[in-house]
């Protein structure tokens, strides 16, 4: 396959690239959607040994200015570090959370229930015992980006760029590709890889349904700038336990950004909710969020609504084409598990590939279905439980010292972290080596 293509900032705007017909060993492997999920499984490939090209076909310019998953779960430190340098250069970029905890809302004295504090300058070595990354998703994605570009002509990023269509043979996939710079094209590869959301145009062509159910309320991201929330005691991470004023309060940067999420009743409207964030703001901040002159102490810079849902594709695999991330499953952002999954997606995917185009797999069309069944399993055992789970308390009352007692006796999580002795995480990770066909 030859490609033209003019460089911008580090990334490809391709003008025209054509098909050349090979053996299905030279052919690409190509992954629709550059977000953070489908960068890292590129990456992985291109660090393998075997000799194949990776494409990523997406739509979006990068927009520097995103905050979307801001935050990452320890549990994705030994996956991210399965590229060299990677994980200390993420840290280099974002920073480290220096504590979280569960905490009461505004109106009931935001008094802590749990909470820890995280050593990140220890000197051990690692990243155990270490807080969260909080490294927005833009700033994640040109790390990504870049390390790709190192790569020359083996790994090519083509935005401006979408995946419309696919057919396939016994030995490859044709993936149609349209371009805004120019007419639909046609472009053969070993695999396709929908990396491309949770309205997933791959997942739907595949024919491959997503059940499960979208949650009773809509959550809000807001991002402000200017409150003091150190003033107040507030963590890096901070989870309010209220049936109405729930959320996660939760700091972005180093620079005094920081989210409010929050949930709002499900039958709003768009503007409904931004002419309402302000007296949101006022039940969820201290002190109503003014300062002492009585004026408001923050500047909104963002308000982003949507939907919280629980779904997981019926299949992540048929033929020759594949999905991970939203595409194969979506969660409620409270257990952190969205963006985890995810990466650990793309983590034994990247394996099980390499397996099968380096010729080492003993039955490739078992192993790809096996993955596929071992991922859905995990994620209805480690993040679809954790997560409903992780919404229902944030939701819990907490309004008396009974109600604060009742849920540190019943809820181990919390109960757990009250006692300095956070619960260890199932892990997100799935064991290749006994998946059948390996």
């Amino acid at each position: 396959m030859a490609t033209t293509s003019e460089p911008t900032n580090g990334y490809t705007n391709p003008t025209s690239h054509t098909n050349g017909q090979g053996t299905a060993h030279e052919l690409p492997v190509i992954i629709a959607g550059g977000g953070c999920v489908g960068l890292f499984l590129a990456l992985l490939l291109a660090h393998s040994a075997i000799p194949i090209r990776i494409i990523v076909i997406e739509l979006e310019l990068p927009d520097p200015t995103s905050t979307r998953a801001m935050a990452h779960q320890p549990p994705t430190y030994p996956i991210l570090a399965r590229v060299p340098g990677l994980l200390p250069e993420l840290v280099e970029t974002g920073c480290l959370s220096s504590g979280l905890c569960f905490r009461t809302a505004a109106a009931t004295g935001s008094k802590v229930i749990a909470g820890k504090a995280f050593d990140n300058n220890s000197g051990e070595a690692g990243m155990k015992g270490k807080g969260q990354l909080l490294l927005p998703q833009a700033k994640f994605q040109d790390v990504l980006m870049r390390r790709l570009e190192a790569f020359g002509d083996k790994a090519q990023v083509i935005l401006q760029s979408r995946v419309v269509g696919f057919s396939e043979s016994s030995t490859s996939v044709y993936v149609h590709v349209e371009s805004r710079a120019g007419p639909e094209e046609r472009l053969e590869a070993q695999y396709l890889i929908g990396a491309d959301g949770a309205r997933s145009s791959v997942r739907k062509m595949m024919g491959t349904a997503s059940p499960g159910e979208t949650l009773d309320a809509q959550l809000v991201a807001t991002d402000l700038h200017g409150f003091d929330f150190a003033k107040y005691g507030f963590y890096d991470a901070n989870f309010i336990i209220d049936p109405t004023d729930y959320g996660l309060i939760g700091r972005i940067n180093r620079d005094g950004l920081w989210r409010v999420s929050y949930g709002v009743p499900a039958g709003l409207s768009e503007e409904e909710i931004k002419q309402g964030v302000d007296d949101k703001l006022r039940r969820m901040l201290p002190n109503d969020g003014v300062d002492e002159a009585g004026q408001k102490a923050y500047r909104v810079v963002r308000v982003a609504p949507y939907k919280a849902q629980q779904r997981c594709a019926d299949t992540f695999w048929k033929g020759r084409v594949g999905i991970v991330g939203d595409a194969a499953h979506l969660t409620n952002p409270y257990a952190g598990l969205g963006l985890a999954s995810g990466i650990a997606d793309a983590s034994s995917l990247s394996s099980v590939l390499t397996r099968i185009l380096g010729s080492e797999a003993s039955d490739a069309d078992k192993l790809l279905a096996s993955w596929s069944e071992a991922r859905r399993q995990k994620y209805f055992s480690v993040v679809d439980k954790p997560s409903r789970m992780a919404y229902m308390r944030v939701k819990s009352d907490v309004g008396t010292p009974e109600k604060v007692d009742a849920l540190l006796s019943h809820d181990p999580l919390v109960g757990a972290l009250k006692k300095g002795m956070p619960m260890m995480p199932p892990s997100l990770e799935t064991s290749v080596e006994e998946l059948e066909g390996w």
